[in-house]
This record gives C-alpha cells, sequence and structure tokens, in this order.
C-alpha cells in the first residue's frame, strides 16, 4: 500500500477527538470558490505544522466532504461509491439520514490541541461554510463505551488497518477511505436495569473480561453476530473504527466512525443490525441506543489536494 493517504485514516487510536461537521453557507462566487479550494489544498500542509510544534500529542487531521457538496463544489472524478447515508426506517428503528457538507475529524492525545486546531481551521471556513456540530469524543477507562463494555475489539490492526480502510493501490482515489458518522444516544437508565447476563447476551460477550461468545451460545440478536458478516464468499465484512464515546450530564452515547475502502460493508452491516429476524427482533443493542445523525463522507488522498488548484 502506497503513503498516498491522509495520515489521520488509518493511525492508532487517539484519547480524544472532536468530530466536526460544517454545511455550505450560500452559492459560491468563482472568487470565493477559488479561495475556499485554496483553504482546503493547505490543510495537510497546516496539520504538518501543528504536528512539528506538538510531537507528542500525535495531532491527525481527516478532512472528508459529502456526495453533496462535491457537486456544490463542481469538482471532477467524483467517486463511483460516493453517496448520501443511507437512512434506515422499519417498525421499531429510526436511522436518519441528516448528511453534513464537511467533516473534520481532529484527534490526538490532547484534547486542548484538538480544539486549538478546530478554532484555526473554522476561523478559515467560517467565510463559506457553518458550523452544523462539534462532538469532544474521549476514551473512556481502559478505552469501554458507557455501556460498561470494551469498543472496538475486532478493529483491524497493523497493515490490515490500510487494507481496510483504504481504497486499494491499483483503483481509482487510491488511498481514499469512505467515511460513514453517527451519533448514537443511549439510554443508560434502561440499560443499567438489565441483569449483567442480559447485557452480556445483548453483545454477545463478557462485560469484564472482554472475551467473546462462542457463536453457538450466541443470541440471533446479539450485537457480535448482528455486526459481523459475511460476503457470498465466505470473508468478513470488515470496517475501520474510530468512534469514541461522547457525553456530558445530560446526554452521553457513542460517535460511531466507520472508515472502509468501500461504502458497502457499513451498508451491509446496519442493514444486518436493523433487520427483524423471524422472531421479530433486531440487533439487541440497539434496544437501548438511538441514531440521532448519519452521514456519509469521502476522506480523498493527498494527491487530491495537490491537484485542487487545477480544478
Amino acid at each position: 500500500m502506497s503513503d498516498n493517504f491522509q495520515c489521520g485514516t488509518v493511525a492508532d487510536a487517539s484519547a480524544n477527538a472532536l468530530f466536526v461537521t460544517l454545511n455550505s453557507v450560500t452559492s459560491l462566487s468563482a472568487r470565493s470558490r477559488t479561495q475556499l479550494l485554496s483553504i482546503i489544498q493547505s490543510l495537510p500542509e497546516q496539520l504538518a505544522q501543528l504536528q512539528s510544534f506538538y510531537p507528542k500529542a500525535q495531532l491527525q487531521l481527516t478532512f472528508a466532504i459529502s456526495s453533496d457538496y462535491w457537486d456544490f463544489l463542481a469538482l471532477a472524478d467524483k467517486p463511483a461509491g460516493l453517496q448520501r447515508f443511507q437512512a434506515i426506517h422499519n417498525r421499531a428503528i429510526n436511522m436518519p439520514a441528516t448528511d453534513a457538507d464537511m467533516l473534520l475529524h481532529i484527534r490526538s492525545n490532547r484534547h486542548d490541541i484538538n480544539y486549538h486546531l478546530a478554532l484555526q481551521l473554522f476561523d478559515q471556513l467560517k467565510p463559506f461554510l457553518v458550523l452544523d456540530e462539534m462532538v469532544h469524543g474521549f476514551r473512556y477507562l481502559d478505552s469501554r463505551d458507557f455501556t460498561g463494555f470494551v469498543d472496538g475489539t475486532e478493529n483491524p490492526e497493523g497493515e490490515s488497518r490500510k487494507q481496510v480502510a483504504l481504497v486499494a493501490d491499483d483503483e481509482p482515489h487510491n488511498g481514499a477511505s469512505y467515511i460513514h458518522l453517527q451519533k448514537y444516544h443511549h439510554n443508560l437508565s434502561a440499560w443499567q436495569q438489565l441483569s449483567q447476563r442480559d447485557q452480556e447476551d445483548s453483545y454477545g460477550r463478557s462485560k469484564v473480561d472482554n472475551i467473546e461468545y462462542a457463536s453457538a451460545d450466541k443470541l440471533a440478536c446479539a450485537h457480535t453476530k448482528r455486526s459481523a458478516i459475511k460476503d457470498p464468499a465466505g470473508q468478513s465484512l470488515e470496517i475501520l473504527r474510530h468512534s469514541l464515546p461522547f457525553g456530558d450530564l445530560q446526554h452521553s452515547g457513542l460517535l460511531f466512525a466507520s472508515y472502509c475502502a468501500n461504502p458497502d460493508n457499513f451498508n451491509l452491516i446496519l442493514q444486518s443490525m436493523c433487520h427483524h429476524d423471524a422472531a421479530g427482533e433486531a440487533d439487541k443493542i440497539l434496544a437501548v441506543t438511538s441514531a440521532v445523525t448519519g452521514h456519509a463522507f469521502f476522506a480523498p488522498n493527498l494527491s487530491w489536494f495537490k491537484n485542487l488548484s487545477e480544478q
């Protein structure tokens, strides 16, 4: 795998992250479009400069845009798989599409450095975009969700992270990544009323020592069963998760972030989670958490930034 990718797409997990989503303000004049593209083109350089100032922070930035915003900017060579978030609505589950135009996924081991970069970039972008939302995700205890279970256990490691998250070298847009972003609100009051065994059965995994059940012991609606699916050839459909918990004293949940070489794996996994089986049950976890946003983005490769001035 070449190095034609934004470093934040596959870098190891960070202790803190800011998920900043932005929307376009109005139509752009030719001059404004040129100014905006110049700012976007400078993002890798701006990141590198701050990384040199704070090397121990392990600062990362992933820039990504939506299907609609690609069209709005009249950019060439639109990725074949880039489309709006595929909402799911059935009798019990609502997975909304709330597509924003741009994503700045900023992460490091220091929240202050993340915030510093967010302020710097937003100051440059605010003549052209308005803030949709900024969510602060953070590592909770030993990488656990607020439900008490370890999150991201099945994430690929090492070189496999690139193979899962990045478009292959022999394909157009090599080194790019398809991103899906969902904000989930947890009903922790309802969750805490469940026994530990019921919680573990919901996940198909032990809570304290994080040991996955044998396949035969899992409920058909266990989260680890519904989110682990295979293609017709028997190969697992993988995604690289950059998810983190978020919360205050009123709301808490998970900012779920999927990076993948294609958009299909995430969509198929989500469909599997939401599908009601013969017993009328979907993924057990969806009984105590609800998606309130749904975004689909494309994180271009480094060559794309270099060539922006030609568009």
